[in-house]
């Protein structure tokens, strides 16, 4: 849901491609309720593949935004491999301003390649001691791994819901700032994921939308100050 939100309030103004990194279970298929026909990751060329290939299984977001989908079964995720990923993201960062990767909550192999590739990595939780204990023990991955300090960003969701916890408690439990919040509403998300529509271009003053486009904001302020051509999130 931040995801796809997230490329919808960035390709108000940017272009954007949303990739379903969650391979096996397809959740961006699901939350849009794209048709199982519709083409996937899995149907591009294995060897060279160009961008006349990559428009060719695009679905098309009303929004504006294009999005790469994962495959439409569970068993066909093993026909998408790693060196398939790398070359996709080596080509989408060369078409795309942003290209924005929704990953499962995961560190195999697979995701490995999203995060490797990616110039920032946000990072979500909530005020709930096991997403804080799980983000903690990704930290200490992520520092063996050598990834730096500022390929990380924190965003705190349901940031209104402390559950006996503060700000500073999460942040001390971390080791690192929190960067970002978005409050909850949980009217709003369900009725809007039950459309398959986003809630940042239905309802945006709300709070929960401004929450996200301050996130969109903050990247794009980034991309300025960089080459378009090198800007992947």
């Amino acid at each position: 849901t931040l995801a796809y939100n997230l490329a919808v309030a960035l390709g108000q103004g940017h272009r954007v491609c949303l990739v379903d990194g969650s391979l096996q279970f397809s959740d961006l298929r699901g939350l849009l309720r794209v048709p199982a026909v519709a083409p996937s990751i899995v149907n591009l060329p294995t060897d060279r593949i160009r961008e006349t290939d990559l428009t060719e299984v695009m679905w098309k977001d009303p929004s504006g935004i294009d999005i790469l989908l994962a495959p439409p079964r569970i068993e066909m995720a093993e026909m998408v491999t790693t060196r398939d990923v790398e070359k996709v993201l080596s080509l989408l960062r060369q078409l795309y301003e942003f290209v924005i990767i929704d990953t499962r909550a995961a560190l195999s192999e697979d995701v490995l390649v999203f995060l490797d590739s990616a110039d920032l990595i946000l990072q979500v939780l909530t005020y709930d001691s096991m997403a804080i204990r799980s983000l903690a023990m990704s930290a200490e991955t992520f520092a063996a791994i050598g990834y730096p300090p500022h390929k990380l960003a924190t965003v705190l969701n349901r940031a209104d819901a402390s559950g006996g916890f503060d700000k500073a408690d999460v942040e001390g439990a971390l080791g690192s700032r929190i960067d970002f919040e978005v409050v909850s509403d949980g009217h709003l998300v369900l009725a809007s994921n039950n459309d398959g529509t986003a809630f940042v271009a239905s309802s945006p003053e709300s709070p929960i939308a401004q929450g996200v486009r301050t996130i969109a904001d903050s990247l794009a302020a980034h991309l300025r100050e960089r080459s378009p051509a090198l800007a992947q999130r």
